[in-house]
């Protein structure tokens, strides 16, 4: 890797970390602000990845619906409204002159992908504060989600043999992914003893398999997309990085489980 794409990865990297940290520790608005503007360039580039595969998708529907999800979060509003978006979504579609259903899938499947799972990170965020755990705890999703991608890519170079899908990810190997998964757990046990001591080593050990299992499978879903459309990144904005979808595409699904196990901590 030359110098000049090492050096843009640790500024963008940088430049990541600081927005993420600044955004969590600030008021709830400040990190719907960012994840808003993040979710909207991404569906740009998910709507974009689809073109190319013939689905065309209402920009302005797409977009809406997910932005109108983040504003009923933070507003509280009943978890009945979070339909409405939907039955837009199966509008266009039936209004659309071709693929009908093809729209009104990837439509829907859009707006949880890149609506509901998203929203969990400001629900998160929302938790911390109505039970005033510490805000660390909003950051461990990524930070775990970081150590499973670098065990995985260690591991993979070091002992990788066998592919683990290379029809979908040709680098992957499954000693990669038994890697990142390991790792994460440990991470998992280490990082949340501090917190929540009376929890035991096995289930916070399980825990970070599962989320680390699930980093990876969040990672195979958008390289389906990708690879049937032919890209190797979901854009190239964030340079080295490759777009902003690639850099959530694991986080999608590790916020939401760690969400729902602190929802089942707190109320058991």
């Amino acid at each position: 890797m030359k110098s000049s794409s090492v050096l843009n990865r640790i500024i963008i990297g940088t430049l990541l970390g600081l927005a993420i940290a600044i955004t969590t520790f600030g008021p709830p608005f400040l990190l719907l602000i960012f994840i808003a503007v993040w979710l909207t360039v991404a569906t740009v580039e998910l709507l974009k990845i689809l073109r190319l595969k013939a689905i065309q998708l209402n920009p302005y529907i797409t977009v809406g619906s997910n932005l109108f999800l983040f504003l009923a979060v933070l507003l509280k509003i009943p978890k009945g409204f979070y339909l409405l978006p939907i039955f837009l979504i199966i509008l266009a579609g039936l209004l659309a002159k071709m693929n009908r259903s093809s729209i009104i899938t990837y439509g829907i499947f859009t707006y949880f992908y890149l609506g509901f799972l998203p929203a969990h990170f400001l629900m998160l965020k929302q938790l911390s504060i109505t039970v005033n755990f510490s805000t660390w705890l909003v950051l461990f999703p990524l930070f775990l989600t970081w150590i499973n991608d670098t065990g995985g890519l260690l591991g993979g170079k070091l002992f990788g043999k066998t592919k683990l899908a290379p029809d979908i990810s040709p680098n992957k190997t499954i000693e990669g992914f038994a890697s990142g998964v390991f790792l994460a757990a440990i991470f998992a046990y280490l990082y949340l003893k501090h917190f929540m001591a009376n929890q035991p080593f096995i289930q916070l050990f399980l825990l970070g398999l599962i989320m680390g299992s699930l980093a990876q499978v969040g990672d195979l879903v958008e390289s389906v997309f990708k690879r049937e459309a032919g890209l190797k990144d979901s854009s190239n904005l964030l340079f080295a990085h490759g777009g902003f979808l690639d850099r959530i595409d694991s986080l999608l699904f590790t916020i939401p489980v760690f969400y729902y196990y602190l929802k089942h901590i707190i109320n058991s």
